[in-house]
Order: C-alpha cells, then structure tokens, then sequence
C-alpha cells in the first residue's frame, strides 16, 4: 500500500465515466509520482462499465471514490474540487496518465512562479498504434509565462494548457466560476482561458503527461465538433473589454478558425457538403489556408472518396508540420513557433 498523508501538499482530481479500460492505467501513474503527500478524489460521474469497482479495489488510502448520477465531465471535476482539502489542485483524465516526476514538476514551478493561477506541463500524444508526438513543439526555453498577449498565437501551433497536465490555484478556479456545467466539448480550454484572464498560467516546455487516444467512450468521438464553442464567446467578451488588444484579437480568431476548420470538415465527411462549404468559405484564415483551400477541394469528391482519402491520409500522414507563424505586429517579437496536435 502507497504512503499516506494526514497533511497532503496537493490534491488530485480524476473524473470517471466508462473508462473501465484504462482507470487503472491512470491510478498507476498517479501512485508512482514521486510527489507521495497527495490526496487523489476519483468523481464517478454515473460510470455503468464496472471502472468505479476498479477505483475501489485500488488498496491505496490516499484514494477516495465519489460516486455521483451523471451530470457530464464538468460536473464531475466540480464535485472533485468541491472535496479537495488542498489549495493546490492537479487534474488527469481517467484515461491519460502521467510521467512519475509530473507533480514534481509543477510543484517546482509553482514555487518559481508563486504569483501564478496555473501550472501545466507539456504531454505525450499517444496514438493507437503506440506513436508518440508532443502536444506541443519547438519550444526550447525552460518556462513560458503564458498571458493573454501570447496564449492564443502559442495556442495555434499546439495547446499549451491540457486537462491531463495542469494544476491550479483552487481559489482563483473557484472565482472564475469552475468548469461549465452541460457543454459537452471544449469545456476544458474555456476554463482554462477564463483562468488566464485572471493570471499567469507557466508552462514548462517537456512532457510530463500522456494523453491517450485509445480512451473508451470518448466525448470526441460521442459528439460532432460543434459550429461554436463555449470559449469563442468567452475569448470575445474579453476581447470586446480590451478593444486595444488589437494582436490578441487577431490571434484569437485564427485560434478559432483551427475549431471552424474542424467542424466544416465533420460536415463534409458525413454528408453536409454545402454546409461545411459555406463555413470553408466564410473563414478568413491565413495560419490554416492550406487546410482550408485542401478541404475545399476535395469537398468536390463524391462522399465516398472523401472519407476515404481522409483515412488514407490518417494513416499515412506524418506528424503534422507546424502552420506558418502570423506576422508579428511592427516592431513586435514573435513568440517561438509550436505545432497545433
């Protein structure tokens, strides 16, 4: 049995739903970190696969089950923070995991930036296949200090903040309202934006989670990518409140042109050319214009050749290269370029 705290440094907050088949992966890393002062609060959010049994079973006392009717992801991570008896709070999905040094390292960089409201390390795409790709690239300094001014031109090339990766100050989450209750995609960066409203997030550049693809039951692929987003209107209240921002503005639509780009192309797939086309055409984009005038072509391919030339390409491609950087303001330093997973 794992070591116990009276007193833990840090809670961690995992939310479950049908994730039978990899729980136990991500209570494993969680156990070996070298970090042992933890408390970890495991929010079953209506699981019917058997995976809060496997929590149960655990045999490790730093571990507490809560089991709750489902109510969606946010929900869950509420209720987890909700029951946390720490002012630090660390969050893994239950079907990533973690590297062992992984809160380590976001403890030591909460003590080198106390100031900030986030902690997050970089993180592990991990395929199906067992192909690995950081989520994010190209990024050689030991900290980055992310604010409004460079998130969203950061963001483009590879998201920065993931919900498998991050700790935060659990009273700056708490005033910035916690995760939205019922959006079923994209709940995660809208929290994580609205926190960056309110401070610094730092960011350290190597990988200290894995995010897997081989989940059960993913909400990705249980939902469609919808046409709006949650966090486009939270980026654009904020926008509206700082009219001279004027980069940051741009940033940020190109950010969301990524999300536009992605829906148009679920459109196309499964049968709305003429939808997903009058989105393509309405985009104004320069960092994803390739992607753009690419999907606009083959748009014109009977539905059969579409879905089946976008299998072809997943399999074949490799990792994807970095969208051209957008010219920088005059007289403005470009932030170092990153790949968008």
């Amino acid at each position: 049995m794992a070591a116990t705290s009276d007193h833990p440094r840090l809670s961690v907050v995992i939310p479950l739903y049908n994730k039978a088949g990899q729980i136990a992966r991500a209570l494993d890393s969680v156990r070996a970190q070298t970090v042992r002062d933890i408390e970890v609060i495991v929010v079953d959010d209506g699981s019917t696969d058997g995976g809060a049994d496997i929590v149960q079973a655990c045999g490790d006392a730093r571990v507490r089950l809560h089991r709750q009717p489902n109510g969606g992801v946010s929900a869950a991570r509420n209720q987890g923070v909700a029951l946390s008896r720490c002012p630090l709070v660390a969050f893994l999905d239950a079907d990533d995991a973690w590297h062992p040094d992984h809160l380590e390292r976001l403890w030591r960089l909460r003590l080198a930036h106390p100031g900030a409201v986030g902690w997050a390390t970089n993180y592990e795409i991990v395929e199906p296949d067992g192909r690995r790709t950081p989520g994010v690239r190209s990024e050689t300094a030991p900290h980055v200090v992310l604010t409004p001014e460079n998130f969203y031109r950061i963001a483009l090339q590879g998201s920065p903040v993931c919900s498998s990766a991050v700790m935060v100050d659990k009273e700056a989450l708490l005033e910035v309202g916690g995760f939205p209750v019922g959006v079923r995609l994209g709940e995660d960066l809208d929290t994580w934006i609205r926190l960056l409203f309110a401070g610094p997030i730092v960011f350290d550049p190597q990988p200290g989670a894995c995010y897997h693809a081989d989940g059960d039951d993913r909400a990705l692929v249980r939902h469609a990518p919808p046409a709006r987003y949650v966090f486009f209107d939270t980026g654009e209240a904020w926008r509206r409140a700082h009219p001279q921002a004027t980069q940051v503005g741009r940033d940020m639509e190109e950010f969301h042109n990524f999300f536009r780009i992605s829906h148009a192309h679920h459109q196309i797939k499964w049968g709305d050319k003429a939808a997903g086309r009058a989105v393509l055409k309405a985009c104004d984009t320069r960092a994803f214009a390739d992607e753009r005038r690419r999907l606009l072509r083959m748009s014109l391919l009977p539905q059969w050749a579409y879905q089946g030339l976008t299998r072809l390409k997943r399999a074949l491609r490799p990792p994807p290269p970095a969208p051209a950087p957008l010219p920088p303001e005059p007289g403005a330093t470009a932030p170092a370029s990153r790949a968008y997973p």
